[in-house]
């Protein structure tokens, strides 16, 4: 029986373990994927305090090297499952084993969208990826496209520039949501070319992908481009399924906290992107966890 149970390894799931550690609670943190979560996928990180510019996988390292010194038990599974026992403890469901705990910090974050269209799912891992980072070098002196039209997508396909031959850049609307600065960045650089007003409708190719038919969507005018990788980042769904049935998320799926981090569930808690808020950076996830942290460790106490 553990006194605190952190689900998901991000900035939020890591800060959240550094302190219920610190209050000398038994604690672990369960993670199936990457520790980091969508930091990893991150280039270049250039608004976290104390590092100027880093890369997301590097702060990642530096957060986890922390955790694991201070004697977090790290467990890799995945949770399928959570309710609560008899002695109003809770039981969490991993594919691997059962883990029990006198309260729980959900800190799952968020997973990438797709585009739910043809053959993306067959070309997934075969020319369609959703990390520049991981897959980048793969299209060293090819031509790949970036779909989406916010800080991601602008910031990785900076990133491609320097790997790439070519980089289109795909967005649906005129103009892009994303911070301007990476805007005219992008500008300026030779290789890069947007293109606007546009959505992907397919996906083609053999065994890897070669090809995209495009839907220029203010005159209807369908096009084909033909490439080598497709980098998508149409933006983020919280990792909730588990919790389907407890009555503890919106209608999108992000989960309902308090001031304290604490959801509708007494001792169940929830920090960083996989909360309902306005604002999902590292910063407001570490400080999620945190607060969540702080809080069990007062039920455990």
């Amino acid at each position: 029986m553990y006194d605190i149970i952190i689900v998901g390894g991000g900035p939020a799931g890591m800060a959240a373990a550094i302190y219920a550690v610190r209050a000398n609670t038994k604690v672990c943190m369960i993670e199936y994927s990457a520790p980091g979560g969508q930091m990893v996928n991150t280039s270049t990180i250039d608004n976290y305090p104390g590092f100027g510019s880093i890369n997301g996988a590097d702060l990642s390292l530096k957060m986890l090297d922390q955790v694991m010194d201070l004697g977090v038990e790290y467990i890799a599974d995945e949770i399928v499952g959570l309710e609560k026992d008899n002695n109003d403890n809770f039981i969490l469901k991993g594919t691997e084993n059962n883990y029990y705990a006198k309260t729980v910090i959900i800190a799952t974050g968020t997973k990438n969208k797709n585009l739910d269209i043809p053959c993306e799912q067959k070309y997934d891992g075969r020319g369609i990826s959703y990390c520049a980072v991981c897959d980048g070098n793969l299209y060293k002196d090819k031509i790949v496209v970036v779909v989406g039209g916010g800080n991601s997508a602008l910031e990785e396909s900076i990133y491609l520039s320097s790997i790439a031959s070519k980089v289109y850049l795909i967005h649906r609307r005129s103009a892009f949501r994303g911070e301007n600065k990476y805007v005219e960045k992008l500008k300026k650089i030779k290789n890069v070319e947007f293109i606007l007003n546009t959505v992907v409708t397919e996906f083609k190719g053999g065994e890897t992908l070669t090809t995209l038919s495009l839907l220029n969507t203010s005159t209807n005018e369908i096009s084909e481009l033909e490439v080598s990788g497709c980098f998508e980042y149409v933006g983020q769904e919280p990792n909730t399924s588990f919790l389907k049935g407890l009555g503890i998320t919106n209608k999108f799926g992000y989960v309902l906290v308090d001031e304290n981090c604490e959801t509708s569930i007494k001792k169940l808690f929830a920090a960083g992107d996989v909360i309902e808020k306005n604002i999902r950076q590292i910063t407001t996830a570490v400080s999620d966890g945190s607060i969540s942290a702080l809080n069990a460790v007062r039920k455990v106490k």
